[in-house]
């Protein structure tokens, strides 16, 4: 008797693996975002002893596009396409509707500040500066969503999942707007933790647990000021997470230099941050820097609270952070 198989089965065995190539080369279309390379190729539940309703994901390496973790720059990663960053990245360029771009570090709890410069705006430039999470959208402005605050140039409006309330005064090219954020003790990070694998029909599957949700950070507060003026407190008792300083650019198609604002994470700062009631005063953003082996820097810092208050007692205002160190929508609607 042959082995040959009947022309039916032949037919639907060749029939089954065309679907099965077309399934494998759909599964291995490759998705570009954000500096990485991700090759997804399936998603299930299971259920397990070790693991409960989870979903398992196969992963490609992530090749490049990485941030420095030993400097506090503007992220190269976390910003839309559309926006240009200098050589140093410290300055960004936005050209024709709302994008964003975050800094490379962030932290979830402890006080911090840093500067903005409006370097240029052009006849229809406007910005939007603030604090966000890796959850906010980066194709539209701070504050667009949940996951983002601002403070708005053009009437110096604060901004929130897309609702502007007055706030401060507006602001233009030439100021510099100090940004500060005070995170309480209590706090959880909610950032995506260390990939955990297992294999899962012959293949490493990425587990992915189950997002806790944020609860609300008590003494949280945001607050920004104008050339050193305190505006006062902007937002208070929002949602607990790490917060990453962030700014939004703006054009109409027809300004062809685009608008260019220049971030300042310190140690020197032009003015002293605003220090809110009852807060700590702020840490320079260059402290989140993980300092390089072997340096001198690269012993382990004090908790970043003991030293805002060690601060406290040695400076009224956070003034010694200065010269410490040395040297709703992309569209042109809601500007």
């Amino acid at each position: 008797m042959s082995g040959r198989p009947p022309a039916d089965a032949a037919a639907g065995a060749q029939g089954r693996s065309k679907k099965q190539s077309q399934g494998d080369a759909k599964a291995g279309r490759r998705r570009h975002g954000l500096g990485r390379t991700i090759a997804q190729a399936e998603e299930v539940e299971i259920k397990s002893d070790k693991i409960n309703l989870v979903r398992l994901r196969y992963e490609g390496a992530v090749k490049d596009g990485h941030d420095d973790p030993h400097r506090v720059l503007v992220s190269k990663v976390h910003k839309a396409a559309q926006l240009q960053l200098s050589d140093d990245r410290l300055s960004v360029t936005g050209y024709k509707g709302f994008r964003s771009a975050r800094g490379s570090h962030g932290a979830h709890e402890g006080a911090l500040y840093c500067e903005v410069r409006v370097s240029r705006m052009g006849k229809t430039g406007h910005c939007r500066l603030g604090w966000c999470t890796r959850k906010a959208e980066l194709q539209a402005p701070v504050g667009y969503d949940t996951f983002g605050f601002s403070f708005r140039d053009v009437d110096g409006s604060k901004v929130s999942n897309g609702l502007r309330e007055p706030y401060g005064q507006p602001f233009g090219e030439g100021d510099v707007v100090g940004m500060y954020i005070h995170l309480p003790k209590g706090g959880r990070s909610l950032e995506p933790q260390q990939n955990e694998y297992t294999k899962y029909k012959g293949k490493w599957m990425r587990i992915e647990d189950p997002e806790p949700s944020p609860e609300t950070l008590p003494g949280s507060v945001i607050a920004f000021s104008v050339n050193g003026v305190p505006q006062g407190v902007a937002f208070r008792d929002f949602h607990e997470g790490t917060y990453y300083p962030a700014v939004s650019l703006y054009t109409l198609p027809e300004q062809t230099d685009g608008a260019t604002v220049t971030l300042n994470f310190g140690p020197a700062f032009q003015y002293p941050p605003p220090l809110p009631e009852g807060c700590a005063p702020a840490v320079a953003l260059c402290e989140l820097g993980i300092p390089l082996p072997g340096s001198a820097a690269s012993v382990p810092p004090p908790d970043m609270m003991d030293v805002q208050e060690a601060a406290a007692g040695a400076c009224a205002g956070g003034a010694a952070l200065v010269g410490a160190g040395g040297g709703d929508g992309p569209s042109a609607a809601g500007v």
